[in-house]
């Protein structure tokens, strides 16, 4: 072993290899170990060699593998983990396929909204748009207006004096100033304007009930059941007879029996005129559109017309005179009591006196009126 050994120069080596270990290891260069024979030396450089080849080792276990403890655990649980033999490949892919669906997903956190205050908020904005919208544009013109209930004044009347027209706006209508001003036609007893949204206006009107009908200077005027006559307001005598003779007190006491006459009773009557003579003040004489002649009294009178069309029945075409007045019987014209009740009425005047300078009057007021009007003009 002397001659394939250089004692010395192993000795240096080892030495050097020494030295630089201390060095690294910041410790003193006088522990290098001393070696006497060339076995000494032999040990000392296998024993160096045995060294670094588990340092190498150690390397590459700290970079390529994992953590002996880990590899460990995993082993363990593979043990305890039964094993599964599956039939077919079918059945694994269905297994795992189960697997996968029982493992929970992962949920997306979102951020805590109120969702209720926005919808609220969205909402009301809508509706603020939706009604500023119709109050600028044409929706909300009044586009249509009904007039319901009127039977003797025309619709043209009631719109000029109620001031209202298509186009207008339905939010602006002021309907109790309209009504007031159609309640000063004296044949209206009651109106009542409605907005009917969005765009109709429904003008409901009573009217009073024309009970009769004035003549003066071929003129017809309305009498109402409220005892007023509409001088001003001509109309055609349709529905209800026409008075002749009648004021005062008698006309009242006449407006309230034709009141209690039912209206198609009314329709049925063509005249009515006051006769009263020396046995009676309160005769009248009363002709029938179907040429029948009645006497009765006009306090009575409203009450006993309805047994007309029971009597008128009973007479067949029999001619005479309907006696209402007192016993409600039938006087043939060929009677010596028909002829004395004709003569009665022929007696009497065919009008009040009066009736003719309250006409007279009424012109002269009138044309007084007229020539004012053009005057301002």
């Amino acid at each position: 072993m002397s001659e394939d050994f250089n004692v010395d120069d192993l000795k240096k080596k080892l030495k050097k290899n020494c030295t630089t270990k201390k060095d690294k290891k910041h410790t003193h260069t006088d522990d290098v170990p001393s070696f006497k024979t060339e076995l000494e030396v032999i040990e000392a450089l296998v024993q160096e060699g045995v060294i670094k080849l588990q340092q190498e080792e150690v390397a590459k276990s700290d970079d390529d593998t994992l953590d002996p403890s880990l590899i460990e655990d995993y082993r363990d649980e593979e043990k305890d983990a039964p094993s599964i033999e599956y039939e077919s490949e079918e059945d694994e892919k269905e297994t795992l396929k189960e697997r996968f669906k029982s493992v929970k997903k992962p949920q997306l956190s979102l951020p805590n909204l109120n969702y209720k205050k926005l919808i609220f908020l969205i909402g009301i904005a809508l509706v603020l748009i939706t009604i500023a919208t119709y109050l600028i544009s044409s929706l909300s013109d009044i586009k249509e207006i009904e007039i319901v209930g009127n039977e003797n004044i025309t619709d043209k009347e009631i719109l000029d004096r109620s001031g209202i027209d298509t186009g207008q706006k339905m939010y602006l209508l002021q309907s109790n100033k309209s009504e007031d001003k159609v309640k000063v036609l004296p044949i209206i007893q009651s109106i009542d304007i409605e907005r009917e949204w969005p765009n109709k206006v429904i003008i409901n009107v009573k009217e009073h009930n024309v009970v009769g009908f004035i003549e003066s200077n071929r003129n017809y005027y309305p009498v109402l059941e409220n005892k007023r006559v509409l001088r001003g307001f001509h109309m055609e005598p349709v529905d209800a007879p026409i008075i002749h003779f009648f004021e005062g007190k008698e006309f009242d006491a006449l407006v309230d029996s034709l009141n209690d006459v039912n209206p198609e009773m009314l329709r049925m009557i063509s005249e009515i005129y006051y006769r009263p003579y020396d046995e009676s003040y309160t005769r009248i004489q009363v002709l029938m559109n179907n040429g029948q002649e009645i006497i009765a009294d006009y306090t009575t009178f409203g009450e006993k017309i309805n047994y007309f069309n029971g009597m008128r029945e009973s007479i067949g075409d029999n001619e005479g005179i309907i006696d209402l007045e007192v016993s409600n019987a039938f006087i043939p014209y060929n009677t010596e009591e028909a002829r004395r009740v004709k003569r009665d009425m022929s007696s009497i005047p065919r009008h009040v006196p009066y009736i003719d300078d309250i006409n007279e009057s009424l012109d002269v007021i009138k044309k007084s009126l007229e020539k004012i009007e053009t005057s301002t003009d």
